[in-house]
């Protein structure tokens, strides 16, 4: 490749252990100098415990309640699903927020 200084020819990079990988996410918060807060991590996996937990439970007490029948379905069920469906999208949600972080 041709550039205003000549030639580029390819060399090996060796990185320095303080220097984030070329083409990182981290790459633009070097150079802002700024990082993911902490205060965010801790809410993130505060967030994801509690989520995990809750999904765990409404899907344990949907086990025990035993199949639906036909027709209408009761209030406790309806909201046990609910909290399952809702805590489900919440982890999705969080994975992302973490693996925008990294």
């Amino acid at each position: 490749m041709a550039n205003a200084h000549g030639i580029h020819l390819p060399h090996l990079h060796v990185p320095h252990p303080h220097e984030p990988h070329v083409g990182s996410p981290q790459d633009q918060a070097h150079r802002d100098g700024t990082r993911p807060s902490r205060l965010g991590g801790v809410v993130l996996g505060v967030g994801t415990l509690v989520a995990l937990v809750a999904w765990g439970a409404a899907l344990l007490v949907l086990l025990t309640l035993g199949p639906s029948g036909t027709g209408s379905v009761a209030g406790e069920r309806a909201a046990w699903t609910a909290l399952a469906i809702a805590s489900a999208i919440s982890l999705f949600l969080m994975g992302i927020w973490k693996a925008s972080r990294a």
